[in-house]
């Protein structure tokens, strides 16, 4: 399971990398303006709907349903069912997105605060090209997760790199030609091309497929019953996002693009890490609850806190120690200028602060679902929504972006402490003792490694030089847990000899 983590890890770097290289691309040409801010509030709203639909989420009631119908009446009856899924997602999402188009104007005064008519525009137009992304990702995130639950996890961990590929070329073509809009085609183009480089694999597992739906099937009934609970847990996050957005919109321009830029750096390691590890760990979820196999849920669920804590920890200390140097090695050129940086950087320094929480709460969402509890991911996801909100009014005017990104990072920490208390309390005796001194014996490597990387400052490599810098920071690291291995390895053999 964990060697599968670690190819989808691999896969999930390679399309982070390239998602950077696509916001140096767009900073480089665009800069953080207004018309990035454009773009950054129309794609929010597909966006959204991608992070309810696609990104494994869907797959956390559609997997499980699907893995017990196979077991109970075979292949051929759940494929009816997979077909029934395929065919209402397309008549949904079809309609959301021809309701987006019509209503695209009211949909931005609600999710935007822009005050200059030219803004609001533009991204008025953006978001009526972009509105049918929305059908692309929804049955993209049914089929990856398909795929996956036949461990085929490279094809759909690409994804990514087909989306941001797109994104790059379509840029570079279109951008120099259409301006901003040659980006929003390139964002719809790249949904097309994501559910295309699927569909080669998903044939091989269906063989057929047929255009017709069964609202009576009791797969179908069941999923959408425990489709809106697990929805509006996912809800929480993307809200959070979007009134992030509404806010950063009334300051001064640039700043919801600053945001943007900075959730990128941030998002890196929450995408190689936290989703590629809870997006495999959930088929062997939902397997070993269904056999009823509680010490392999306990030891999977526990092995995958203590992954994390072993790479998130260093990830936000190289987020926060190094924000500075990390915005200018990758934004700045072109029209991204030293202002540019300055907001960047303190965003980014203020989301590292919650990232170890944005992480986990993947995992502890998943981890309630195989149980089919959608009610405190529910509960959790209003209250974290309930505390953003309260933030974002207390603190925008006087902190602008830092008070944003500090209620975004709040809001995460009570969203990950009540899922972390309900899962065991109600599914799974988690050993707290071992988690929390995995998080300092993490922090206290991390600080070690920080502090001897910091003192290394080659000039002649310029902005570069960030690179040596992380290079030490991850071989100190390695070595200084290199070292706790090596001894755990030597006590071993003894307690064995005691034993016997």
């Amino acid at each position: 399971m964990f060697k599968s983590s670690f190819i989808v890890m691999i896969i999930n770097m390679m399309s982070r990398l390239l998602g950077l290289i696509r916001e140096m691309i767009i900073a480089n040409m665009f800069g953080a303006t207004g018309l990035t801010d454009a773009y950054v509030s129309a794609t929010k709203i597909p966006n959204f709907f991608t992070t309810l639909f696609g990104e494994g989420s869907m797959g956390t009631v559609f997997i499980p349903i699907y893995n017990r119908g196979l077991e109970e009446e075979g292949k051929e009856r759940i494929n009816e069912f997979v077909y029934s899924v395929l065919n209402l997602i397309i008549t949904f999402t079809s309609t959301i997105s021809i309701i987006i188009i019509v209503f695209s104007r009211q949909i931005l005064k609600i999710t935007t605060g822009f005050a200059d008519a030219q803004r609001f525009e533009t991204a008025n137009n953006l978001l009526k090209i972009t509105a049918f992304y929305f059908l692309f990702i929804a049955l993209s995130g049914v089929v990856s997760s398909l795929l996956n639950n036949y461990k085929k996890f490279a094809v759909a961990a690409s994804m990514g790199i087909v989306f941001n590929l797109t994104i790059i070329i379509g840029t570079i073509i279109l951008g120099k030609k259409m301006g901003i809009y040659g980006l929003g085609i390139s964002y719809l183009l790249s949904g097309v091309l994501q559910l295309a480089i699927m569909l080669p694999d998903f044939f091989k597992i269906m063989k057929t497929y047929k255009f017709t739906f069964n609202l009576n099937d009791k797969y179908v009934i069941e999923m959408f019953k425990l489709m809106v609970p697990t929805l509006i847990g996912i809800f929480g996050y993307q809200i959070n996002e979007i009134i992030d957005n509404r806010f950063a919109t009334k300051l001064s321009a640039g700043t919801a693009s600053a945001l943007n830029y900075a959730s990128r750096l941030y998002l890196l390691p929450i995408g190689v890490f936290a989703i590629s590890l809870s997006v495999v760990i959930f088929p062997t979820l939902s397997q070993a609850v269904v056999k009823n196999e509680r010490k392999k849920v306990k030891r999977v669920v526990e092995q995958g806190l203590n992954m994390l804590s072993f790479l998130i920890v260093p990830s936000t200390v190289i987020l926060y120690g190094y924000a500075r140097e990390i915005v200018t090695l990758i934004y700045k050129r072109g029209n991204f200028s030293d202002k540019n940086v300055i907001v960047t950087t303190e965003t980014l320094q203020f989301y590292a602060l919650g990232l170890l929480f944005f992480s986990t709460i993947h995992l502890l969402t998943r981890s309630h679902y195989v149980y089919k509890d959608r009610t405190i991911p529910v509960i959790s996801s209003f209250i974290s929504i309930g505390c953003n909100i309260l933030l974002d009014n207390l603190l925008y005017k006087q902190y602008a972006h830092k008070g944003l990104t500090f209620a975004t990072s709040f809001a995460a920490f009570v969203n990950f402490t009540i899922l972390f208390i309900s899962l065991n309390k109600r599914h799974i005796k988690i050993n707290n003792l071992k988690y929390i001194v995995s998080l300092i014996v993490a922090s206290s490597f991390s600080m070690a490694a920080f502090q001897i990387s910091r003192y290394i400052n080659i000039t002649q490599l310029g902005k570069f030089a960030i690179l040596i810098n992380v290079l030490i920071f991850a071989a100190v690291y390695l070595f200084l847990w290199g070292i706790i291995f090596a001894i755990k390895r030597m006590l071993l053999p003894n307690k064995k000899k005691k034993k016997k």
